[in-house]
């Protein structure tokens, strides 16, 4: 869970249209918030990922749903408002549900930063600092579901680790070279490269990437020797500026 950047409404979601949308929900209770317009722009706020559990939603075996951060059953004015919609996977919108947040609040991935709320925690999140809305959003969403989250976060941060461990070796290995080897020079730096850019907000599960990358043993030392070597620039600075925003 990241903290995702507000963007304006989409253009044809105009004042006259809110109304007459949310007019013919009350009436017919049809599923007004269908429009192709807002699905498209939902898709951009949040990277084409699901506002609570990063998996991606633009996949052709998975499909986004149009989530009312307070439901439209007990809201129904603000069916189609924009601050109200969120994009979500089938699985998070349905255990949210009709949950009334109102009277129970949970972080909601635009205005809150989920950092202030939560710890990631061998692949599981916790409550930052006891935080009731912290609590309240892991119970509502149920953001250790074992089978479909934890064991994918598992996986993502293992192959991470992994890699970055890899990384470590072949740079140790370069290190103690008595000649200069630029092509090895190249693959290394775009080896660590590639691997900070699936930490950043458009990656799936960038949180759980991000976290177990910035507190790596391997990355630690990785970072000390490309800058023992003169690599580290500010494109690896900028992107880890970045990571570090989302790691937590």
């Amino acid at each position: 869970m990241i903290q995702l950047k507000a963007i304006p409404a989409p253009p044809e979601l105009i004042n006259e249209v809110v109304e007459a949308l949310t007019q013919k929900y009350k009436t017919t209770g049809e599923s007004v918030w269908k429009q192709a317009y807002i699905k498209r722009d939902l898709l951009k706020l949040s990277f084409a990922k699901c506002c609570y559990c990063e998996c991606k939603i633009d996949e052709e075996s998975k499909y986004m749903e149009v989530e009312h951060f307070f439901p439209k059953s007990l809201f129904p004015d603000l069916v189609v408002v924009w601050e109200n919609l969120l994009p979500s996977c089938k699985r998070c919108n349905g255990h949210k549900s009709k949950h009334n947040t109102q009277i129970e609040p949970i972080i909601h991935p635009v205005r809150d930063n989920p950092k202030d709320y939560l710890t990631l925690k061998a692949y599981r999140f916790y409550a930052k600092n006891n935080s009731l809305l912290g609590k309240t959003t892991i119970e509502v969403i149920e953001l250790n579901d074992r089978e479909r989250l934890v064991n994918k976060r598992f996986a993502i941060g293992t192959k991470m680790l992994e890699e970055l461990e890899d990384l470590l070796d072949d740079l140790q290995e370069f290190e103690n070279q008595s000649f200069a080897d630029t092509r090895k020079e190249r693959k290394l730096k775009r080896k660590l490269f590639k691997l900070m850019e699936e930490c950043l907000p458009k990656k799936e599960y960038s949180a759980t990437s991000a976290t177990t990358l910035i507190y790596s043993e391997a990355y630690s030392q990785s970072r000390q020797i490309f800058i023992s070597l003169n690599w580290w620039n500010t494109e690896f600075q900028e992107i880890e500026n970045q990571i570090i925003t989302l790691a937590f």
